[in-house]
């Protein structure tokens, strides 16, 4: 009966000794450590004979059915005899409750699927097993975690960023001069953050070089396959220098192309208005009133909210 009984309860490194039930339904569950790994010593990992004491622990575990299972775990602590080990003691622990753990590992699971399968709420969850917030959150963490992959490297590729002394750049630089961050993709071999730097004479073209914000500049811009700039003529013309990013391609980034088209929106709103109105727009006119929904991307807007505009 025992061993058809631990059988049923199913959690390996585990033995029941003894089944009860509450008034309420809840049912004790009693089990001793079944796994003679449990006795090795963590510090030294010899297996050790002499037992110091026993404890007893209450891991939280799946309910059983629609009843909530308390489990008693009588467990051993040893002492670890070995001369050379720092551990004077230790408690005897399973694959499924590890050291310092106050769940069991399929509990930790369970919860962890209700929140990022299920779609519930982390509080939910949390309230339904009986456990802490934090506890959730980290069985919820530990299961995308174990989901997710580490997504496929990219091609390598860089972007300008204006910094102190270049076009859009706030700080103080000189008026003929400046950086731009060229920025290698995480994981490719570009991954260093690297500059180019521009100066440009009254009259000649500009002229750019490596500076030294890494230990070495890179090998050459081979590396490089895309570039990514705002619209500054001044960006353009440093990144098309022979012999300083060959073969990469030059595009322009997602956020100043949508600027650019918004305010462009914007400019014509405005310059019909005064042709047809010979005033500025208002809350009477309709293209003042509804001048955010022209700007508003169209995946952030309802069907409705499409529609009416």
């Amino acid at each position: 009966m025992v061993e058809s009984t631990t059988l049923l309860f199913g959690l390996p490194g585990l033995r029941v000794t003894n089944v009860s039930r509450k008034p309420d339904g809840t049912r004790i569950v009693d089990v001793v450590t079944d796994d003679e790994r449990a006795s090795a010593c963590p510090g030294c990992g010899v297996f050790s004979t002499s037992t110091k004491e026993r404890v007893i622990t209450f891991p939280k575990d799946i309910p059983y059915g629609s009843d909530r299972i308390i489990v008693h775990w009588s467990k051993t602590r040893w002492r670890c005899r070995e001369e050379y080990c720092t551990r004077g003691s230790f408690t005897e622990v399973i694959e499924q409750i590890p050291r310092r753990a106050r769940t069991t590992g399929r509990l930790r699971t369970q919860i962890g699927a209700a929140i990022g399968d299920a779609a519930r709420s982390v509080a939910e969850v949390a309230a339904t097993h009986s456990v802490s917030w934090p506890t959730a959150h980290r069985a919820f963490i530990a299961r995308a975690e174990a989901l997710l992959i580490e997504p496929a490297p990219v091609r390598s590729s860089a972007s300008t960023k204006p910094d102190a002394g270049s076009p859009g750049g706030s700080g103080a630089g000189t008026p003929e001069g400046g950086c731009g961050s060229t920025r290698g993709t995480p994981g490719s071999s570009t991954s260093a953050v690297t500059k180019v730097c521009w100066a440009r004479g009254k009259d000649g073209p500009p002229r750019q070089s490596w500076n030294g914000c890494v230990s070495a500049p890179p090998s050459s811009g081979r590396e490089f396959e895309y570039v990514a700039i705002d619209p500054a003529a001044v960006y353009a013309a440093a990144i098309r220098t022979e012999g300083l990013l060959p073969g990469a391609t030059l595009v322009v980034d997602h956020f100043h192309l949508v600027t650019l088209a918004n305010d462009t929106v914007t400019k014509v709103r405005r310059r019909v208005t005064w042709e047809l109105k010979d005033r500025r727009g208002g809350t009477i006119d309709p293209e003042w009133a509804n001048r955010r929904r022209l700007i508003t991307a169209r995946e952030h807007r309802s069907n409705k909210n499409f529609a009416r505009m």
